[in-house]
């Protein structure tokens, strides 16, 4: 049996030639910028992400598909306080607000909000009297309603002259098979499903064929079966790829920004008896990421200095930012022996002395309570500062390295060559910086 935990393969896409990654403890990449080592970083958060929430991503494309239905319910039930009296029309209005204000999936795949709504509506609609129906300009009212609910219902054969009642039926029908659908979907991890969320990362359908992912030699990614395994020795991925995604809100721009800033965001307690004496981030950065409470301010987050100073941490240098994620991830019980934390060149605007430090802190987070790590780095200092604390925590065998290395020096592809523990060949690759010293500057 292969001892790997996790495997990742890649070949043949953008910088990538070959890859072969295991992630078991601490991996290191390292290479030249526009290596591929980003693309591995970013293809690999896809991938654990879709595997551990696949059913929120099924929920939320089925969301999105019904908003047209949302808007359409909107218009009817507005139409109706021509018809019906003032508290009866803020009643409907309410029963409508419960499902949209907030996140209606909540509801919509417990008892299915949207389909009671509809029910109250043909209650409503049955219950209107011919006085009523025969007012001036209220049968223009009930067309414009029919046809609103013609355009939303997929083709199915229907008389256009059929009524509000019996187009709500068929409405209710069609939101009762996207809920049934979704829960099959949920059931059966069709493939289909990961396919989607890389192509709407990287637009290329070809990856399809090009990655393979495995836990413990089994196919996460099971062609045979038509199916996304569940993983089980990743539970939670993080992804930072620059410290500066802190506190900022995409809009679904970049996912995995909002994606880290919505776990951020948690205000629940998880107890402080998962933290160990010897992670003390506060030491380093002389001070403490705490939430702001102050619900008026549009402060997410203040870096509270130990001489009891504070700041609008969006205003703070972008390095103490890179400790003030690991920090808040760490304190608020985000991470554990199930956590993979991909972060992309931890060493960019850290001092070198905080890179040393960033570097023990990974080595002390994955020693005392496990997490995984995927780190993509071209600094010598972190390179080595995480090889030295490994070996003298003694969790060196949990280490790995990989160098990009260009396979034709007239293609812009390479592959990724294991070495284990040594770096060696690493440096010798950063030897390349001197020999451009060497060349464009005078070294006596």
């Amino acid at each position: 049996m292969n001892s790997n935990q996790i495997d990742i393969s890649v070949k043949n896409f953008r910088a990538i030639n070959k890859a072969h990654i295991a992630l078991n403890g601490i991996t290191v990449v390292a290479g030249a910028n526009g290596s591929g080592k980003s693309t591995l970083s970013k293809l690999t958060y896809l991938l654990f992400k879709t595997s551990i929430n696949f059913e929120k991503i099924v929920e939320k494309k089925t969301k999105q598909n019904l908003q047209k239905v949302i808007r359409a319910l909107d218009i009817i039930s507005r139409d109706l306080s021509y018809f019906t009296n003032k508290k009866n029309y803020a009643a409907s209005r309410s029963r409508f607000r419960k499902f949209t204000v907030n996140d209606f999936s909540k509801d919509l795949f417990g008892e299915n909000q949207i389909s009671l709504f509809i029910d109250s509506l043909i209650e409503e609609y049955n219950n209107l009297d011919n006085k009523i129906k025969k007012r001036k300009f209220a049968d223009i009212r009930l067309e414009r309603s029919g046809k609103i609910l013609l355009d939303i219902i997929p083709a199915i054969s229907i008389n256009d002259e059929i009524g509000i009642t019996e187009l709500l039926i068929e409405l209710k029908k069609f939101v009762n098979g996207k809920i049934e659908e979704t829960f099959e979907l949920k059931e059966q991890r069709p493939i289909q499903v990961l396919y989607d969320e890389l192509y709407k990362t990287f637009y290329n359908k070809q990856l399809r064929k090009n990655v393979e992912f495995k836990e413990f030699d089994v196919s996460i990614i099971d062609r045979k079966e038509n199916t996304l395994i569940p993983i089980h020795t990743i539970q939670n991925v993080i992804y930072v790829d620059t410290p500066m995604m802190i506190g900022i809100d995409t809009y679904g721009d970049i996912e995995h920004w909002d994606d880290l800033n919505e776990l951020l965001e948690k205000k629940e307690s998880y107890g402080k008896e998962h933290l160990q004496s010897n992670i003390q981030i506060s030491d380093i950065i002389k001070g403490n990421i705490i939430d702001n409470d102050d619900e008026f301010s549009d402060m997410q987050f203040i870096y509270k200095r130990e001489d009891g100073s504070k700041f609008d941490l969006m205003e703070c240098a972008t390095g103490l930012k890179s400790f003030a994620i690991l920090q808040l991830l760490y304190k608020k019980g985000f991470l554990n022996d199930k956590s993979l934390l991909i972060i992309d060149e931890p060493e960019a605007h850290l001092h070198p002395q905080w890179v040393v430090e960033y570097a023990r802190i990974i080595i002390l987070l994955h020693k005392t309570i496990g997490v995984k790590f995927l780190i993509a780095s071209h600094h010598p200092d972190m390179i080595s500062a995480i090889k030295y604390i490994a070996e003298k925590e003694e969790v060196i065998q949990n280490v790995q390295y990989y160098l990009s290395k260009q396979i034709d020096e007239k293609k812009f592809q390479f592959d990724f060559k294991y070495l284990g523990s040594n770096i060696e060949e690493i440096f010798s690759s950063f030897n390349i910086a001197f020999e451009r010293i060497d060349l464009y500057g005078k070294t006596d």
